[in-house]
């Protein structure tokens, strides 16, 4: 029986398993480095397998190894852990039991597979040359945990990676198929702050003040020229302001405005670039409204740059596993963040989008739920890279 087979019909027998797993843990959803149950329920399910659990390098993270029946390379799969901000109003029967928190992004899915994948791989450990690392990480959506987790020496641990490879649902991407593409998959993410100090006073002698919300609505306008007056057009960028908050009252002009925001891009030199012009218009617009204002701006998320031979290793693995039908070359690259990025700059690898279904609901709504059907298809991806890899 070839490996592919073994595969297939190994993933296949995890299924029921795996998906009332990935209900439990959808049930109990925790945000940024909070995932303490989450974490033990993920230990508990690897005990036995003959992975070897590390201790924490963080404190809700889970590292395990298995190392195969002979010497070789070292390939490293990851999977995210935790959850967002966000209720869940899905309606489904394992919806999430903590108010206010739900796995709207799919994190509950991709821990399902990777402990799939891990389990299928310890079965199969006498085909293994090398070793195949487990990273479950925790505070990928708020807290950049991933590179926390190479900062405190994830690639330092031996026998060290050599590969990286992570997935993520996608909606829009047809059912069954896998989409993976060479060079920049995901955009670096910045934040800013602005706080714009005026002198406020009666709504009705706007004369006798300095309006910070004047200024503020004028930032607002006059940001929208850093990218389509400062940035090459075909270097692909976004500057948005998602939060405006000022005033108590209809009738009295405020002290103090507060705006916050992004900005997104591929090309790293444009982030001191958009943020030296970011200030100039801020400090000229308050300066001609008689305001004064802070602009807090802070570095976050790094572009995530696929390796183009990791992608290649991924379209071979895919297609011998699953057929050529379940390869997707072309799927364009996506302005949100992942901090699998941070892996990728210590060695080759590359982020599959696993195809959720081409009208699944978004990431990040109220309403996400992770497609089951996609599961069995990330299984066999990431073990069928493993088994590639050390082979």
């Amino acid at each position: 029986m070839t490996d592919a087979d073994l595969l297939r019909r190994g993933a296949a027998a995890l299924i029921p398993e795996l998906v009332e797993l990935r209900h439990s843990l959808h049930r109990i959803p925790e945000t940024h480095n909070q995932e303490r149950e989450t974490a033990a329920f993920i230990r508990r399910t690897l005990q036995g397998t003959g992975i070897e659990i590390l201790p924490p390098l963080m404190e809700t993270d889970t590292v395990g190894l298995l190392r195969g029946a002979s010497p070789g390379r070292c390939i490293l799969l990851r999977s995210d852990i935790d959850a967002l901000p966000v209720t869940d109003t899905s309606g489904t029967a394992w919806h999430s039991e903590r108010p206010g928190r739900s796995h709207a992004c799919g994190h509950d899915g991709h821990m399902a597979i990777l402990l799939g994948a891990a389990r299928l791989l310890a079965g199969l450990r006498d085909r293994i040359k090398g070793s195949v690392r487990f990273v479950f990480q925790p505070a990928e959506e708020e807290a950049r945990g991933g590179k926390v987790l190479v900062d405190k020496g994830l690639f330092e641990l031996a026998p060290r990676a050599e590969a990286a490879y992570a997935l993520h649902g996608w909606p829009g991407v047809p059912e069954g198929t896998v989409a993976c593409g060479p060079g920049p998959a995901m955009a670096a993410a910045d934040t800013f702050r602005i706080i714009v100090h005026g002198h406020g006073g009666h709504a009705g002698m706007p004369h006798l003040t300095s309006d910070p919300v004047l200024a503020a609505a004028q930032i607002v306008s006059g940001l929208q020229s850093v990218v389509s007056r400062s940035t090459n057009p075909l270097s692909p960028a976004v500057l948005s302001i998602c939060r405006i908050e000022g005033g108590h009252a209809s009738n009295v002009i405020p002290d103090v405005v507060e705006l916050e925001g992004t900005t997104r891009y591929f090309d790293r030199h444009l982030e001191t670039a958009m943020r030296d012009h970011m200030r100039l218009i801020v400090d000229g617009i308050t300066a001609g409204a008689g305001c004064t204002a802070e602009l807090l701006y802070e570095e976050g998320y790094i572009p995530l740059v696929n390796d183009p031979g990791a992608v290649e290793a991924v379209r071979a693995t895919v297609t011998r596993t699953l057929g050529a039908a379940a390869w997707v070359s072309d799927h364009p690259p996506s302005m949100g963040a992942e901090d699998f990025a941070f892996y990728l700059e210590k060695v080759p690898g590359a982020l599959l989008r696993l195809g959720l279904g081409e009208t699944w609901p978004a990431l990040h709504s109220a309403g996400f739920d992770f497609n089951d059907r996609a599961i069995e298809t990330g299984v066999v991806a990431l073990a069928g890279l493993a088994l590639d890899f050390c082979s």
